[in-house]
């Protein structure tokens, strides 16, 4: 069991690096230039309205991000 054990933590660990994308919804930013085409930076609010974070968005309706 244990020489299972490093495939493994080393499959978790590369998890945040292959789950980073520049650009794409929900995507941390500073200006629609960081965006992807069809996307906007827009401020995301925590449940009782304070600005948490801006993320980019589509600007049509509402984007819901799960954030940790």
């Amino acid at each position: 069991m244990r020489r299972h054990r490093w495939p493994l933590l080393l499959v978790l660990l590369a998890l945040p690096l292959l789950g980073c994308t520049k650009g794409d919804e929900c995507d941390t930013c500073e200006s629609d230039s960081d965006c992807r085409d069809g996307l906007v930076c827009r401020n995301f609010l925590d449940d009782g309205g304070e600005v948490i974070d801006q993320r980019c968005a589509s600007g049509i309706g509402r984007t819901q991000c799960r954030v940790r």
